[in-house]
């Protein structure tokens, strides 16, 4: 009786081990196959959002490549679109939100004051609350507005100068977002000048 309590255990060791490894060997083989087009897409979700925030909607991934190389001068830190003598600068930047790193690309006009966009390429927040954050309306309030930002006010509200409409349930985020617009603001004008 303890010889078969002996071998049913091995047994169950040695099929948790073999099923362990073939997942483990098919999980390394598909992350080693497709290595090279998550690098590709990790660089075209970043140009995606450098175009965002300078306000430049373009959503086939040709036509990104291509205005990306023709436009956008790539400098440490930062990018520069010339466009119709018109200078916008694109920061990246990122600041702590409620679980992890918010990183976002924000763009700003020439007086590095008026932002032209604002796109988040990482986020933990909380779902259906700070990770509305990603949301269109969210991110579109923050065109042409000028910042430093003192005040976060409701969803609803309309937002007068030096104030964005926050997220109802995530104060946490939005004011995340807000530190790091206003850092990303004074960061623009050391950089830059």
């Amino acid at each position: 009786m303890a010889k078969n309590k002996l071998k049913e255990s091995l047994y169950t060791i040695f099929f948790m081990f073999s099923i362990t490894f073939v997942f483990i060997f098919v999980l390394s083989f598909i992350n080693f196959k497709t290595k090279e087009q998550i690098k590709l897409n990790e660089k075209l979700a970043l140009r995606k959002a450098v175009l965002y925030a300078a306000n430049v909607n373009i959503s086939d991934p040709m036509k990104i490549e291509k205005y990306f190389n023709e436009k956008i001068e790539e400098k440490e830190g930062y990018f520069i679109l010339n466009e119709n003598s018109q200078k916008t600068y694109v920061f990246l930047t990122s600041g702590a939100g409620l679980w992890g790193e918010i990183d976002a690309v924000i763009g700003l006009k020439k007086d590095l004051k008026t932002l032209t966009g604002i796109d988040f390429i990482k986020q933990s927040e909380t779902p259906g609350l700070g990770a509305r954050i990603s949301e269109n309306w969210f991110k579109e309030q923050f065109r042409n507005m000028t910042g430093p930002f003192n005040t976060l006010i409701g969803e609803k509200e309309k937002p007068g100068k030096n104030e964005f409409s926050a997220i109802t349930g995530a104060t946490i985020s939005s004011s995340a977002v807000k530190d790091i617009i206003n850092k990303s603001l004074k960061e623009a004008k050391t950089i830059i000048k």
